[in-house]
């Protein structure tokens, strides 16, 4: 059996496919209507501190803060919640990218979740949750290192300060007219991964435009207050980019319908 077959077997089996097939089957939605469904749910439900999904676990890590000399059992900690099996969305990347890409993708991605989450993982912490060893892990990071990533393990990360996650590169090579596709490619993500990081993005801009505060718009959009500062100020950025300017304006445009149909309570 070809490993692309195995994966969409696998496919099948995750939570968001038995939410599409309720959604297909019962309230005979069309597939593009449910993936929207799924994806406004994940938008909704990603990032909530109090829950738990499946594919999700818990981990004592040291703090994003925790001075860098004192052994790291010494230092101090913060519990963050790291999105180890995206489902669906993974299946796909471990269709187009086998193995290791779909490895070095949740490598990005659960750096990133543990950096929004005041904390910082070391290259052990990632070999524990991905169960692989640390030479693995090490093969990896050299590899997304050399593929341009910024790959803040608690090392580099108290040696240089705290560089941009993948989820902010995402956005800011979006707004430099790249395509869900190619940055699906570079960050080892589906492309509905990228949209719904976007997504995030400009629902994060509108709030900001309606004089939400941080902390608002970080309850609003279930996400952290680090990643509403950071894609805040990629917006700021924005607006001294004439080409970044005008694809914002012309997003906003076409995204002001849908916003006035949800204030009415109609569905798309």
């Amino acid at each position: 059996m070809s490993s692309t077959t195995t994966a969409e077997r696998l496919a099948l089996k995750t939570p968001e496919a038995a939410f599409l097939n309720v959604l297909e089957r019962e309230f005979h939605f069309s597939p593009r209507v449910a993936g929207e469904v799924l994806n406004a749910a994940r938008e909704t439900l990603d990032g909530t501190p109090t829950s738990i999904r499946p594919g999700q676990v818990r981990l004592v890590v040291a703090r994003l803060d925790a001075p860098f000399g004192p052994p790291l059992v010494d230092s101090a900690k913060r519990e963050v919640t790291l999105t180890v099996d995206a489902g669906l969305e993974d299946a796909t990347v471990a269709a187009q990218e086998g193995r290791e890409g779909l490895r070095r993708g949740r490598i990005l991605r659960v750096l990133a979740e543990g950096v929004e989450q005041g904390g910082v993982l070391t290259q052990e912490d990632l070999a524990r949750v991905l169960s692989v060893d640390v030479r693995t892990i090490r093969r990896d990071i050299q590899q997304l290192k050399a593929e341009g990533h910024t790959i803040d393990t608690r090392g580099p990360v108290k040696g240089v300060g705290r560089g941009q996650t993948h989820k902010v590169k995402i956005i800011a090579l979006w707004l430099d007219r790249q395509g869900y596709d190619k940055l699906a490619r570079w960050v080892h993500h589906s492309p509905q991964a990228i949209k719904r990081s976007v997504t995030t993005f400009l629902r994060m801009v509108l709030l900001h435009q309606q004089g939400r505060a941080a902390s608002e718009i970080a309850f609003l959009t279930g996400t952290s207050a680090r990643l509403v500062q950071d894609y805040l100020a990629l917006y700021q950025a924005a607006q001294a980019v004439p080409t970044q300017r005008a694809k914002l304006a012309r997003v906003q445009a076409w995204q002001e319908p849908c916003a006035a149909a949800e204030k009415g309570g109609l569905t798309a």
